[in-house]
């Protein structure tokens, strides 16, 4: 049983998918100000746990409290923001073409006239945000819309718990610098947080305990002050592996990129970075190289000059891209796994003997589920079915298996996935440079550059500084954007 000192408990959450065990016996309390981090392998349970609290789905057996009240069987949405739970999602379920007022009382009771935009403009005072109540959401920047959600989350009534589902993927640092002092303020008011991502160094910077899920069970329960980088990586994956970067086999230039600051080159069997501030120029460098630019540019490739003004164009010459968001640029949610690794492929040019059939498709997508060690249900579910990383992975083997790219343009490929699919992401990718692809990551995340690239190009505006890899390759990649920026000021 809970303590009196206890604001929500889990008591022996446990959800069952047919015959596949999501959660297993979850049992665990949040005090009052307490930020929990929740992290876990994708498909390890944290979403189900979510979705259990908030009224998505039914447990199969236990439940959970709220300052000692037992809720057994399944909330709706509303009647747990009733209760005081509030969930951010890494993109705010809110209705784009609607104002901000609007949005603010949806699908809510609400006053009319004046108190209901005193109302309004005192919950979005609480979360530090000034909109104007008239501009459509739609308007606003991602941060923005996340705080529209939290004071959404307090016009329902006292917030108890605040459960926040990858809140800074798509973030920059000044963002989730101001989110993470949101945290804390809501903390120091008795709110306990639930706090999910993949993003490790947020999570020990914000979060004052830990719980590790694995396999749907909880494996880890301590203080955040207890873990480093390197134990909660090891922690999440016992048997983590590293990757050796000391020798690549280089071949033909087969990309070479020039702008005004300098010129981008990458040769078959290696991996190049493009790394840059968030919403950077890397993201239009790496679109334009793909034909998936407004703007487009003259590039070389394979030594003739080029320019791809449709992902198609870039698609027959081998060229294939990663978009940076793949809910709403590269996925399907409707169509199955093995349909979003094959559309672009059941009809694509038979002289490249690209063409396949349903048939062959199956067999390329197995191939391809494993050599990306894709988990979850069969490929003929949903791909909206499969966890995040997997669902990741599902558009990384679209572009990797059925045909082997001259060309491989990734856009933050590894952003919201935990540390293991991370390293079964990387690993794919440079297996395919192995292969003998160009490939070239953009990201405004060092570690991920890092973590994949031999060498890289700093971006910032029109400028640009190759940095090779060294044992500092990623304190090099920050201290070169950082000169460009103090160059760009001076």
């Amino acid at each position: 049983m809970s303590s009196p000192e206890t604001r929500i408990a889990f008591e022996g959450v446990t959800v069952d998918f047919g015959a596949t065990r999501a959660l297993d016996d979850i049992r665990f309390e949040v005090a009052p100000g307490e930020i929990v981090g929740l992290l876990g392998h994708n498909g390890a349970g944290k979403s189900t746990l979510f979705n259990v609290t908030t009224g998505v789905i039914d447990a199969t057996s236990g439940g959970f409290t709220i300052d000692g009240t037992r809720i057994d069987g399944r909330l709706s949405p509303r009647a747990a923001a009733e209760l005081g739970i509030t969930v951010i999602h890494q993109e705010p379920a809110l209705a784009p073409n609607m104002s901000v007022l609007d949005n603010l009382f949806l699908a809510r009771d609400a006053p009319r006239g004046p108190e209901r935009v005193a109302r309004a403009r005192e919950a979005l005072a609480t979360v530090g945000a000034r909109l104007p109540l008239d501009m459509p959401v739609e308007a606003l920047g991602l941060g923005e819309r996340q705080l529209v959600d939290l004071a959404r989350g307090l016009l329902s009534g006292e917030m108890k718990v605040l459960m926040l589902d990858e809140p800074t993927a798509a973030l920059g640092k000044a963002e989730t610098e101001s989110l993470h002092a949101l945290i804390r303020d809501f903390a120091a008011r008795g709110v306990s947080v639930l706090y999910v991502s993949h993003r490790l160094p947020d999570i020990l910077e914000v979060c004052t305990r830990i719980v590790v899920l694995r396999g749907g069970r909880l494996v880890v329960d301590g203080p955040a002050a207890d873990f480093t980088p390197a134990r909660l990586a090891e922690a999440l994956v016992p048997d983590l592996r590293s990757l050796d970067f000391s020798h690549v086999e280089a071949g033909d230039e087969v990309v070479r990129m020039t702008v005004p600051g300098g010129t981008v080159t990458a040769r078959s069997g290696e991996v190049v970075g493009l790394f840059g501030m968030a919403g950077g120029e890397q993201f239009r460098m790496a679109a334009q190289l793909a034909g998936a630019s407004d703007q487009v540019h003259e590039y070389v490739l394979a030594g003739e000059s080029v320019r791809f003004r449709s992902p198609g164009q870039a698609i027959r010459r081998g060229v294939f891209f990663v978009p940076p968001d793949r809910e709403t640029e590269g996925l399907i949610a409707s169509e199955t796994g093995i349909d979003n690794v094959m559309l672009p492929w059941y009809s694509q040019g038979a002289s490249r003997g690209w063409w396949v059939s349903r048939t062959s498709g199956v067999e390329m997508y197995e191939r391809a589920r494993t050599g990306l060690d894709i988990r979850g249900p069969e490929g003929t579910a949903e791909v909206s079915q499969f966890s995040g990383g997997n669902r990741q992975k599902h558009l990384l083997a679209r572009w990797l298996y059925p045909a082997e790219p001259n060309l491989l343009v990734l856009a933050q490929p590894t952003q919201g996935v935990d540390v293991g699919a991370k390293l079964d992401i990387v690993e794919a990718v440079r297996a395919g440079a192995h292969r003998g692809a160009a490939v070239v990551v953009a990201s405004s995340e060092s570690d991920e550059i890092a973590s994949m690239c031999d060498r890289a190009y700093t971006v910032l505006g029109d400028r640009l500084v190759e940095v090779p890899r060294t044992a500092t390759f990623n304190e090099d990649l920050l201290s070169a954007l950082l000169a460009l920026a103090e160059t760009a000021d001076a």
